[in-house]
């Protein structure tokens, strides 16, 4: 889309993140007991209260068209975050996955753009992703009647694994009429290999191991329209697909040895629409609904990542100052759904015998505040 600017423009943003992740577990009767007890396992285990949080976050952007048929961009934001962290986590039902989450993720990325007719123009971009991943689990002890769990056998501590990965992609942008712009953008595959501290706590050997830690972000095609109803009101469209189930587990590999962490994702599509209204020259009014798809299945749904399908609601200003400048506010309310678990795996001890998870998450939902400055 640089190339479609008369002039260079760039954005600064600032972003204030509000989550409330509360999770449920199913009512105990004869025909659903209890699956997994407490630490000390001598009673119920917990719910986990509400494991939201309050997170700040910041992004920029530069646009600069250098003649009629080049362009170049640059951007530093984060392609995704995470922060999760359970009261009372050693008792929480779904401590087995985890019982605090912290992931971040930063991104700078480069790109030129080519103007390939007056309507048309093609651009390139690479990406420079650095991640750090925090995460507390706990190991499940051996069956022991006629609780339904003996006490954990510890837990296992994850920290200070970091990791940089390139990545690259390629975009579009078409002025189909006057009024009608279409475009498109790919990114490719993102995967950090978190390598990182391994601190085993209470187990029956206490120490720390070098561990490695894979996480996946999909591959991207994303597409875009914006059509003019008139000389105010112009009417936004997207659609996307996410390769989810490249996602298929997260392999954790220590002292040459590896387990992984089933996930079994499936891809995910992204639908949108908005509204752009400027009824004056200075002000600029939005609004808008996405939804996307359900990425698992209750049964292998886990508590580290309670994600169903979404539903965002935005709305948001824009102020155009006499010096060309723009000032803006967004408000996103996203709902994540009740993201059911029915989902276990076996501890140790003889025969293996297995545990289960069931419930839903009584509130499950983010917003975003967000301001921007744009010159």
């Amino acid at each position: 889309g640089v190339m479609f600017l008369d002039e260079k423009k760039s954005m600064a943003t600032g972003i204030i993140i509000n989550s409330k992740t509360k999770f449920k577990q199913s009512e105990t009767t004869a025909d659903n007991p209890t699956a997994v007890a407490n630490n000390a396992g001598d009673g119920p285990a917990s719910n986990g209260g509400n494991a939201g949080s309050t997170a700040v976050g910041g992004a920029f952007f530069h646009a600069r068209p250098v003649n009629d048929k080049w362009g170049w961009t640059f951007a530093f934001n984060s392609v995704s975050g995470a922060a999760l962290d359970y009261d009372n986590g050693a008792d929480f039902a779904g401590r087995y996955w985890a019982s605090e989450v912290d992931l971040l993720t930063a991104s700078a990325s480069g790109g030129i753009s080519y103007k390939l007719t007056d309507s048309f123009a093609v651009g390139l971009h690479s990406s420079l992703t650095y991640g750090q991943l925090d995460m507390d689990v706990y190991a499940p002890g051996p069956t022991q009647p006629p609780l339904p769990g003996s006490a954990d056998l510890g837990k296992v501590k994850i920290e200070n694994g970091d990791d940089t990965e390139i990545s690259y992609g390629a975009s579009a942008m078409w002025q189909a009429t006057d009024g009608l712009r279409l475009g498109a953008v790919y990114n490719s595959e993102i995967t950090l290999n978190f390598n990182s501290d391994l601190n085993l706590s209470d187990l029956p050997l206490n120490t720390t191991l070098g561990a490695n830690v894979k996480v996946t972000w999909p591959q991207t095609l994303r597409t875009s329209a914006a059509q003019d109803l008139n000389d105010e009101l112009t009417l936004l469209a997207s659609f996307a697909w996410e390769d989810w189930s490249a996602f298929d587990s997260i392999p954790i590999t220590v002292n040459g040895g590896t387990q992984s962490l089933p996930r079994n994702w499936d891809d995910t599509y992204h639908f949108a629409l908005g509204l752009r209204w400027q009824p004056e020259k200075m002000w600029t009014y939005y609004t808008g609904i996405a939804y996307d798809t359900d990425p698992t299945k209750s049964t292998d749904r886990t508590a580290d990542m309670p994600i169903d399908r979404q539903i965002r609601l935005s709305g948001g200003v824009t102020y155009e100052r006499d010096n060309g400048h723009k000032i803006g506010g967004v408000v996103t309310y996203a709902d994540y759904g009740d993201a059911a678990i029915d989902n276990g795996g076996n501890r140790a001890g003889p025969g293996n015998p297995a545990w289960t998870v069931k419930g839903d998450y009584s509130t499950n939902r983010l917003i975003f505040l967000g301001l921007n400055y744009g010159w």
